[in-house]
């Protein structure tokens, strides 16, 4: 993999590692990416707020259930 990444191929990449582990060239090339894209590392910490929040989520989800003895209803 080349190490220079440009926007596109750096957000793809930040998306696949959500699901995935990242080859070691595609980790690097990805750092150093993000050590000169100021648009691209707030994406990261975007990224980093919605699993935060979808986390919180599940966690308020669950309690519900647990609270009702089942699934909430609509």
């Amino acid at each position: 993999m080349r190490f220079k990444l440009n926007c596109r191929q750096a957000s793809t990449l930040l998306l696949q590692s959500e699901d995935r582990t990242l080859r070691t060239g595609e980790r690097l090339g990805l750092r150093l990416h993000l050590m000169i894209c100021e648009a691209c590392t707030r994406f990261k910490g975007q990224l980093r707020v919605m699993r935060s929040a979808t986390g919180r989520w599940k966690q308020y989800r669950d309690t519900l259930e647990d609270d009702a003895g089942g699934p909430p209803h609509a």
